[in-house]
């Protein structure tokens, strides 16, 4: 994609932006990248519950330990609304898991959303209900993902549960009820392309927001195939054809694609582990440990973040997959301290032991 396609696919997304402050934040990062040449923290993904009702096979959260210890209370999420918005964040998503487990849901929206933030959630659906949208748009959500691999029924059911896509479907006429902007994600993999070019179709013909990614190597998946290079080509012309369909390494303060992790996303586990996001379960500190700036400005260093992958660096960077993801699957659980990593030491990743 050109600059040209750059434009047009911001422009099209354009409904991100909704307040002043997020369009003073944007106007910051655009400033740092283009005349200052550094980067801003623009999302924050976060995972206050690895629970789930489903094992799907391409779950990348599947090997966190959702009994691990103490999860972040709402006092230390307040804390990290208001840093990582001083460093320029301005949208928030959660994840999972499912983020309907999460009980205090409603309320860390408010958190977020009181400190400017655009606001989203990514569910399966499952227990989506309307007495749970009403709760969810007074707290302040501004957008609902949900996950759909395939418009044929039994083909979705066969990889996400039975009865899901009923589920879904009935979902997508309760966002659109309650007034939520409604996406759907669908994940890319090598035999399922159509499947998720279906739904794609589906969003673009009802002027539904489209999301998702191409499989990683990583959790349930970490013994998957991943997009070959003509498929990840042919994901490049996707985007150039739906303007609503969006990955996380389309956009970037520097009107180029690349990989965000540890430089413009980062994400935070219900533990208070950071790391670049789902696929990249490599840890660079706790929040309970140091301040997320610290932390922040350690990952940028990382030179497989800092070299600007055009892509999803865990999805389609053969090198990554092989000397970095590959470490962490052999372990029994997710995240990985950096420090811990076999390949990373002082001798060959200075930068990190500075």
């Amino acid at each position: 994609m050109g600059i040209l396609d750059e434009v047009k696919k911001y422009y099209a997304n354009r409904w991100v932006i909704k307040h002043p402050r997020m369009i003073l934040r944007v106007l910051r990062g655009f400033f740092r990248a283009m005349v200052l040449k550094k980067n801003t923290l623009r999302i924050v993904e976060l995972f206050p519950t690895f629970r789930c009702q489903l094992s799907c096979d391409m779950c990348s959260i599947a090997k966190y330990d959702p009994d691990q210890g103490n999860v972040l209370s709402l006092d230390e999420y307040r804390a990290l609304a208001k840093e990582s918005a001083r460093m320029g964040a301005f949208v928030m998503t959660v994840l999972g898991g499912e983020p309907l487990l999460y009980k205090e849901l409603p309320e860390l929206i408010r958190i977020f959303k009181r400190e400017g933030f655009y606001t989203s959630i990514v569910t399966n659906g499952l227990l989506l209900t309307q007495e749970r949208l009403v709760a969810l748009k007074s707290a302040g959500l501004d957008c609902i993902f949900m996950s759909l691999e395939s418009m044929n029924e039994q083909v979705n059911d066969r990889i996400r549960g039975k009865g899901v896509f009923q589920k879904v479907m009935q979902g997508i006429d309760l966002v659109k009820d309650s007034g939520i902007l409604l996406g759907i994600s669908a994940v890319m993999t090598p035999d399922r392309m159509e499947d998720a070019i279906e739904v794609i179709q589906y969003c673009h013909d009802r002027g539904i927001n489209s999301s998702g990614g191409q499989i990683a190597m990583v959790g349930a998946a970490e013994h998957s195939e991943i997009l070959s290079p003509e498929q990840q080509r042919h994901v490049r012309e996707l985007l150039k054809k739906y303007p609503r369909l969006t990955y996380d390494w389309v956009f970037s303060y520097f009107f180029k694609q690349r990989c965000p992790a540890g430089k413009e996303k980062i994400g935070i586990s219900s533990f208070g582990d950071i790391f670049g996001c789902s696929y990249n379960p490599l840890s660079f500190g706790s929040i309970r440990q140091e301040p997320l700036e610290e932390i922040w400005q350690r990952m940028q260093k990382f030179t497989q973040f800092s070299n600007d992958f055009p892509g999803c660096i865990t999805a389609e960077n053969p090198h990554y997959i092989n000397h970095y993801l590959a470490p962490i699957n052999a372990a029994n659980k997710y995240p990985m301290h950096f420090s811990q990593h076999p390949n990373i030491n002082p001798e060959n990743h200075p930068e990190l032991f500075e």
